[in-house]
């Protein structure tokens, strides 16, 4: 379902291969051989096959697959596999290089490219697909500040470098992306934090484990800002490693540990394999199921709004997780209206000034707005109830 495809776009070394969901990795595949075989003339001429949709994976070692096991097990094949639950003719095209950062993307340097760079490969497949993309996810910038936690200690200068790197760097990418595919829908995400595993070598460790997770929630911090401002979608896979919960509530090895050590422990290769920052088979399985969690759909999560005032000007914005975030904001059908004076714009602000007092609960309805892809429907929609009360 998608290895040729693949090939022909992807850096020397990489292939796309049907593989097992992100939710039951030990799941077998097999049949691969099977895909492209000989149908019969009547029928190819009788019902020509449907035309391919894409997943575009770009970034650094994480999203090629560094870590994991086998192919199958690479968080970019897990999540293609759960994809083609919706969109059955999508192809994976892997276009990661180890060792990438925001400026090589750019730049080049690390990995071969028809045109030089990562960047300009993709642009140039984005271009040659047009309503062809069911989604790109990137994962980079880790390697910007990877080299700054220095002998135990983090180096403030090297984070502040690193992190002007990103905010530089990120927009330029994530722009040609949106240059090349206007509409394209756009997947980021944040990362865990593998020095978290330094807190078992004593005390000096436990420092240096504090103060990495600092580092890495102001990385995550700005990553989230930056994909935000460009509308792209953010996978949180900081939330599924626990990255902020030192609770001793987490087991490595059967000793009792922080949650958020022991989940870097056992979810990645750090604590076993002499300081590998790479995630294991089961941690490219968590990082899957966060970009699930957006590409999937979309949810409200506001659920009460500001208290207005009579008479004063009011400004009120609705929320949303998931799906891709340039949302469209309504009232739902038989919802009750917005108070007397208020109004409700399509980006989920609410403004204007109220009349009466009182407190009412509004149904709301968000649509996410991603280009759609050739015979796929693409937009999803979800209801909330949202509180709305009044002063005097």
């Amino acid at each position: 379902m998608g290895p040729v495809g693949v090939r022909r776009f992807h850096h020397r070394g990489r292939r796309g291969v049907a593989i097992r969901p992100w939710v039951a990795l030990g799941l077998a595949v097999a049949g691969l051989g099977g895909v492209g075989a000989a149908v019969p003339a009547t029928a190819a001429s009788a019902a020509p096959a449907p035309a391919p949709v894409y997943d575009l994976a770009l970034g650094d070692s994480l999203a090629a697959g560094v870590g994991a096991g086998t192919t199958a097990t690479r968080y970019a094949n897990v999540l293609y596999q759960h994809e083609l639950a919706r969109f059955p003719t999508l192809q994976l095209v892997n276009l990661a290089c180890s060792g990438a950062t925001t400026s090589s993307v750019i730049n080049g340097g690390g990995c071969s490219y028809a045109s030089g760079t990562q960047l300009g490969d993709a642009e140039a497949f984005l271009r040659a697909h047009p309503r062809q993309v069911a989604m790109v996810t990137i994962d980079i910038g880790a390697n910007d500040v990877d080299g700054c936690l220095v002998g135990g200690t983090v180096n403030v200068g090297c984070v502040q470098s690193g992190l002007t790197h990103i905010t530089t760097n990120l927009p330029v990418i994530l722009a040609g992306l949106a240059s090349a595919y206007p509409g394209v829908a756009v997947y980021g995400m944040n990362y865990y934090d593998p020095f978290l595993g330094l807190w078992l070598t004593g005390p000096s460790g436990q420092t240096a484990a504090q103060q990495s997770e600092v580092l890495a929630g102001t990385l995550n911090t700005s990553l989230a800002q930056l994909y935000a401002t460009a509308g792209a979608s953010t996978a949180d896979v900081a939330s599924a490693f626990q990255t902020t919960d030192f609770a001793l509530t987490g087991s490595y090895l059967g000793t009792p540990e922080p949650q958020n050590v022991a989940d870097v422990c056992n979810w990645t290769l750090f604590c076993s394999g002499g300081g590998n920052i790479h995630a294991n088979d089961i941690g490219h399985g968590l990082v899957a199921g966060a970009f699930a969690t957006v590409l999937d759909g979309v949810a409200v999560s506001t659920t009460v709004l500001p208290e207005a005032t009579v008479g004063v000007a009011y400004a009120g914005a609705l929320t949303a997780v998931g799906g891709h975030t340039r949302y469209r904001w309504t009232l739902a059908a038989g919802s009750t209206p917005l108070p007397a004076g208020l109004r409700l714009h399509a980006d989920g602000t609410i403004t204007g000034r109220a009349t009466a007092t009182g407190t009412v609960t509004l149904t709301v309805q968000v649509a996410d707005t991603r280009l759609p892809v050739a015979h796929h429907p693409a937009v999803h929609r979800a209801t909330g109830a949202v509180s709305l009360t009044v002063g005097a």
